[in-house]
């Protein structure tokens, strides 16, 4: 097979080989969507600029995540590759299935690359059998005690907090959460920060407003909503909201007039939305760099003691919410 060159890339585009080379010389001549449309055609055509990269990373993506319409952890992979070639770092993403999940199976490839990252939370006996390979390991949105890996999450429990304390001040009371419990370990963060609001304000912690969103395959379903309808939902993400607006728009009752409902991640469903749904931001990109600069560490210091970095959220206010008290 015929070596893909840089004039092939640049052929392929319409483009100068002088602004391919840029792009590979992270020149600041270009833009960055000039850089990353090279860079899409460069990988789509198997290109590799050996003197950039560095680090091969193999990031691994569970199936429990994989659907069609995940927004968040595709985005955050998406933050990883436009970041790849200025840290001189190759991204390959590898699926993981359940079964080989629960038999601590690693993907034929991993161990040919410098380090791994898990994207999304994997059980605690596959993080541990990843370790004995004795490559890099750093946990991307989880963490476990007792693990010693690096790791980044965001600050779901105080988001969560902050956002079911902005219902209660707009004179709710009657809040439900959405999500299963044990799902994933930021969904009970989530959770947990929404109980500490309640809990702060004398509000009773009623056990039919919890609600799962999810099945035994950890797909997303139709709600099981309470007999005595909230007057308002904490989703613990978006498309969780989404689908929740959608089914009480069903009933015939109306977001924000008659129920109130905020979400989590502000990826696209919390903006198509009819209407657009307050929920908390998680600035990826500064994950992805965190994620990045983590693993840079690890390499030129294997023996350097797991660190934790937590990635603050903030609170995008938007019409999904009615306030009582007017």
């Amino acid at each position: 097979m015929k070596k893909v060159s840089m004039q092939d890339i640049a052929t392929e585009l319409g483009i100068s080989k002088m602004t391919v080379s840029k792009c590979f010389k992270n020149s600041g001549d270009i833009s960055e969507e000039t850089k990353q449309l090279i860079l899409k055609k460069a990988d789509e055509m198997g290109y590799e600029y050996k003197k950039r990269i560095k680090y091969r990373i193999a990031v691994l993506f569970s199936e429990v995540y994989f659907e069609p319409n995940e927004k968040f952890y595709n985005g955050l992979y998406k933050r990883l590759q436009e970041l790849e070639w200025e840290n001189s770092m190759k991204f390959s993403l590898f699926y993981v299935s359940r079964e080989d999940e629960r038999k601590n199976v690693v993907n034929a490839g991993v161990e040919g690359h410098d380090g791994v990252m898990l994207l999304g939370q994997f059980s605690k006996k596959y993080v541990l059998y990843l370790k004995e390979t004795g490559l890099p390991v750093l946990c991307l949105d989880f963490q476990y005690r007792g693990v010693e890996a690096d790791s980044v999450v965001s600050g779901s429990f105080q988001a969560s907090y902050y956002l079911t304390s902005h219902l209660i001040e707009r004179g709710h009371r009657r809040i439900a959460f959405v999500g299963n419990l044990n799902y994933t370990n930021s969904v009970n963060d989530r959770y947990l920060g929404y109980y500490k609001a309640l809990l702060e304000e004398g509000i009773d912690l009623n056990s039919q407003r919890r609600i799962d969103d999810r099945g035994q395959q950890g797909i997303l379903e139709r709600f099981e909503l309470p007999g005595e309808m909230p007057t308002a939902f904490v989703c613990n993400n978006d498309h969780a909201a989404y689908l929740l607006i959608r089914q009480l728009r069903d009933l015939g009752l109306k977001v924000p007039g008659d129920v109130s409902v905020v979400g989590f991640d502000d990826v696209l469903y919390s903006e198509i939305s009819d209407p657009p749904i307050t929920t908390v931001h998680v600035n990826r990109r500064f994950m992805a760099e965190q994620a990045i600069l983590l693993m840079k560490r690890r390499f030129q210091n294997p023996e350097a003691r797991p660190r934790t970095i937590t990635i603050d959220c903030s609170i995008k206010f938007r019409e999904s919410v009615e306030d009582m008290k007017r």
